[in-house]
Parts: structure tokens; sequence; C-alpha cells
């Protein structure tokens, strides 16, 4: 009996250790995504409203038809839903979805904000526009939809997303790849972190997924009309081997055609819109400037250099 008692004490011990061990390391994040919903009431006169839904991994696609290949390419986990309600029949849904990391976190929030909302105080980042509002911090990425602009769904909208924010502990960081866009002339709100060809197509096609295989990859507008992406392979060895087979792409298209001028390192071609694509090779990285203007689109590419 006393040494069965020994044995108890002792697994407890380790499972106390274990538990601050966990603590300490943020992995009880790994629990319950329904641990992140607020109570009723937990944001003044807003309480929950039907059942909550749950969805991991492969079920995304049960959810979200036809728009769920873009969180499986960043990198999904899981996402919770329920909806709130107020006296006055105010509606708000809370999405709250877990990625695998920050970066893919972050790469979503940058995907679904339109960049032309009003940057609030939540989360790691976050712009509200209109009756919608999107945060992310963490690994997480937070969603809620009003159904109209009243003074009540705002505050509700800020409200539910405030008492979400304070349960989620680490902020995480953005990519250090953003960093490496130019800060001068950036517009605010219009970098995009990619992390496959899905995203790249949905800001810029090359018409092919040859060369495209990029680990990561970052997008900025600039005032001057420019954009800007770096696309990220990790090495030189292997941006080298990309490039041979992207730039073969460019040369036969019917879709690109050379573009006189510039520096024997810059390879330049016209899209079929007109624009002038300028691309150059830099370490494990691709820099491309994108412009109408040729003199743009070779400046922005040498102010990433």
């Amino acid at each position: 009996m006393a040494a069965a008692r020994g044995l108890r004490a002792t697994l407890f011990l380790m499972g106390l250790f274990i538990a601050s061990a966990w603590a300490a390391s943020g992995l009880f994040e790994e629990g319950p995504l329904r641990a992140y919903l607020p109570a009723d009431n937990a944001a003044s006169g807003w309480t929950k409203e039907g059942e909550l839904q749950e969805y991991e991994g492969e079920e995304l696609y049960t959810y979200i038809d036809g728009g769920a290949e873009i969180y499986q390419e960043y990198g999904f986990r899981r996402v919770i839903l329920q909806d709130y309600k107020n006296a006055k029949g105010k509606s708000v849904s809370l999405e709250i979805f877990e990625m695998e990391t920050p970066a893919a976190a972050f790469g979503m929030f940058t995907f679904k904000r339109s960049g032309g909302g009003k940057t609030v105080s939540l989360g790691a980042g976050a712009e509200l526009e209109a009756y919608y509002l999107n945060f992310w911090k963490g690994r997480f990425l937070v969603t809620l939809t009003g159904f109209d602009e009243a003074r009540e769904t705002i505050d509700g909208l800020m409200g539910i997303g405030g008492v979400v924010d304070s349960k989620i502990r680490d902020a995480g960081a953005a990519p250090g790849l953003v960093g490496a866009l130019p800060a001068k002339g950036l517009v605010p709100g219009s970098v995009k972190y990619l992390k496959g060809l899905l995203g790249l197509n949905n800001i810029y096609s090359f018409y092919t997924s040859r060369g495209l295989g990029f680990s990561e990859a970052a997008r900025g507008v600039y005032e001057n009309g420019a954009t800007l992406l770096i696309l990220d392979y990790g090495t030189a060895d292997a941006r080298a081997r990309a490039w041979l087979d992207l730039k073969a792409h460019l040369a036969g298209s019917d879709k690109f055609t050379a573009a006189a001028g510039g520096s024997p390192d810059v390879f330049r071609v016209l899209d079929a819109k007109g624009q002038n694509v300028a691309i150059v090779e830099s370490g494990p990285r691709l820099l491309i400037g994108i412009s109408p203007d040729p003199s743009a689109s070779l400046s922005i590419v040498g102010q990433a250099r």
C-alpha cells in the first residue's frame, strides 16, 4: 500500500512538472478551440446563439466550398464557429481559425484583408471594414462578421474580438521576409505574405508553375505605382535552378515579350497588359518589380537589393 501511494505521489508530481512545462511553452493552446470562445455577456450584452461548429483538416472543404484550398496552402489545422446576438436583435458570427504557425496565420490575414479598411488595436494586427473584422495573433486568425453597419454591430465586433484577443497568449511575429520589403513609399495595408502558387496567382500570374516552387514570398505595393514581389527559395542553388526554369518559360511564352534597356543583371519583359516586369537574382531570392512605368519597376528592385 505504501509503495502504491508512493507511486501515485510520484506520478502526480511528474504530472505537475509536465503541466508547468506546457504552460510555460504555450502548449496548452493545443487544447479545444472552444476555450477561446467568449462566454455569454463576456462582451457586454452579447450571448451565444445556436450550436457551435468545428472543422479540422480536410473537413474544411465541407465548410468552405471552393475556398478551402488557400487555407490549406498556408497551413490549416482547425476552425470553430459560433454566432452571437444581443437584445436588440443584432448578430455577429465568430470564426477562429487555428493555423500551423504564426506565419500561416499572418499570411491568411494578409490574404483576407482588403487593405482599405481601418486599422484597429486587436491581436498582432487587425483591419475593420464595414461590418467585417479580421485579426491575427499567434497561430490564430480571427474573423468576425456582422450583418449591418449599425453602431451596436460594430461595438459587438470589437467587444467579442477583444475577449478572444485576451484569451490568446502568444502574440507571434510577422515573417522575417516581410521586413525585406523596402519601407520607403510602401502603401499601408498592401503587404501580402504567400506560401504557394495559389496565393501568388491571386496577385500576379506568370501563367505557369515552372520555377515557382518558392518556400515563401512577400508582396508590397508602392506609392509610385510599382509592385514588388520577393520570392524566397531557401538557398541560392535552389533559386538558380528555379530561375533557369522560369526564365525559359518567360522567353518562350506568348504572354510576355522581351523589353529593351536596363542592365545585364536585370531580366526585363513586358506582360500581356503592357506592364514592365524587371527580375533580379539576389542570393536565395528573386526580386520582381512590376509597373506600367519601366523606371519604377527597375527602381523598386534596386531598392530591394
